[in-house]
């Protein structure tokens, strides 16, 4: 599949954003996660002060701590902060209130006057836990005592869950916004481009010659590219037609002078003479007619076809009065082609010509638009193309009846003019008892 430029430049675009709001989503979320679990554990340790601040040695030399704290949500029982010391042995010391309902598990392992945090799971809940372990020294000696504290990690968890969800929600937000403003830009930015589309679709429909709109200057080398190679073009053009008219006209006075001899002989010698002439004639004839189909420019303009129908008609009923040709035309006269007038009339007049030719006193001509193509029927009354001979009489100088005048250019030129505009041509029966031709470009 092909994309304009347009819709790969957006498409680019919009890889790159995604990419980049991506990373900066994954970076700030990392940020956020790494402050946010900073914070709870410089919360942590800060209890764990706040603890030491209020523990002493009773008379008896035991540690003790008041039995409500400072802090409120260690004296709550359903709080999500517990805190607790134990002894050297595992024993436990003193609990919070909070400690009611929970058992946070003793560490295996701690290091005097170190902090050591740890996640710890305890019936399906995620807890921060930081241990600080002390000595305290009595009068029979010293004593070690750890200083527990967790905080369950729903409450941060939470915190992170609606960040990210702002967080991801602004930058799609964010992103949908640039992707709309890369778009305005890009079409503001390739409108020159599309002017130039536009008036190429002109000129290739024939109602423009040259690019002649205002373009901005970095297109301007293009356009008049463009414009030069279309001058150059038609010149060549008209320098090729000019060429096969000359050599047409060239070849009649030659021709006529063989034709004047072979006049003054007689018997066998005559008639090859005139066999081998009239093959001259309809080689020259034939190839000069294709050679000036070769030659059409792409860039063509469109024509009418009814008028051009009309005219042959009327040409041709002058041509055979004596058969007083009934023609029927059901042609739209806003029905336009696209195709070189020359060539044009040369495929109309020869198939006219045939069914003018053939018919007994009927033709009918019917044309209509399907899609992007024209498609056109001629028919007759005349005896038809039989089943075998259809295939023979669309190779050059072949005709179904030899004994009717002519040299049977006529449907191989109508082929070779199709096949330079992609068309092709069907030979059927028509309805009124002939021939149908029918043809599509």
């Amino acid at each position: 599949m092909i994309f304009s430029i347009h819709t790969r430049i957006l498409f680019s675009a919009l890889i790159i954003l995604i990419f980049f709001m991506s990373l900066t989503g994954l970076v700030l979320d990392k940020a956020f996660r790494n402050n946010i679990e900073n914070a709870q554990r410089e919360n942590l340790r800060t209890q764990i002060y706040a603890l030491l601040a209020t523990a002493e040695l009773d008379d008896a030399e035991y540690l003790k701590l008041p039995v409500e704290n400072m802090e409120p949500r260690l004296n709550i029982s359903e709080s999500t902060l517990h805190a607790q010391v134990i002894s050297a042995n595992k024993k436990i010391v003193w609990q919070s209130e909070s400690m009611l309902n929970t058992k946070i598990p003793f560490p295996d392992e701690y290091k005097v006057g170190e902090f050591s945090f740890s996640n710890i799971s305890v019936d399906g809940q995620e807890y921060t836990s930081v241990n600080f372990a002390t000595i305290w020294i009595t009068v029979e000696g010293e004593d070690t005592y750890i200083f527990q504290v967790a905080e369950n990690k729903n409450v941060y968890d939470s915190q992170i869950s609606l960040f990210r969800k702002n967080l991801w929600g602004w930058l799609a937000g964010v992103s949908l916004l640039l992707i709309i403003i890369q778009t305005l830009i890009l079409r503001w930015g390739l409108k020159p481009l599309r002017y130039v589309a536009d008036d190429l679709i002109k000129i290739e429909e024939g109602e423009a010659e040259k690019l002649t709109a205002l373009y901005p200057k970095e297109i301007t080398p293009l356009t008049n590219n463009l414009n030069q190679l279309l001058d150059s073009s038609q010149q060549q053009l008209t320098r090729y037609r000019d060429a096969l008219g000359n050599m047409a006209h060239s070849l009649k006075t030659p021709i006529a002078v063989l034709q004047g001899i072979t006049n003054s002989l007689s018997g066998k010698e005559k008639d090859t003479a005139d066999e081998q002439l009239k093959t001259i004639n309809n080689i020259v004839e034939y190839q000069l007619n294709r050679a000036a189909t070769v030659a059409k420019s792409h860039f063509t303009e469109t024509l009418n076809l009814l008028p051009v129908i009309n005219k042959i008609v009327n040409t041709l009923q002058k041509v055979h009065t004596e058969k007083e040709v009934q023609v029927n035309i059901k042609v739209d006269e806003k029905l336009k082609v696209k195709i070189d007038q020359g060539d044009l009339y040369e495929l109309l007049g020869n198939l006219l010509e045939n069914a003018f030719k053939w018919c007994d006193k009927k033709v009918a001509i019917s044309a209509s638009k399907n899609h992007q193509q024209i498609e056109l029927a001629i028919e007759d009354d005349g005896i038809g193309i039989a089943e075998d001979e259809k295939e023979r009489i669309l190779l050059r100088g072949q005709r179904a009846d030899q004994n009717t005048p002519g040299h049977g250019l006529g449907l191989a030129m109508v082929n070779d003019i199709l096949l330079l505009y992609k068309g092709e041509m069907k030979i059927t029966k028509s309805l009124l008892g002939g021939a149908k031709i029918i043809i599509s470009f």
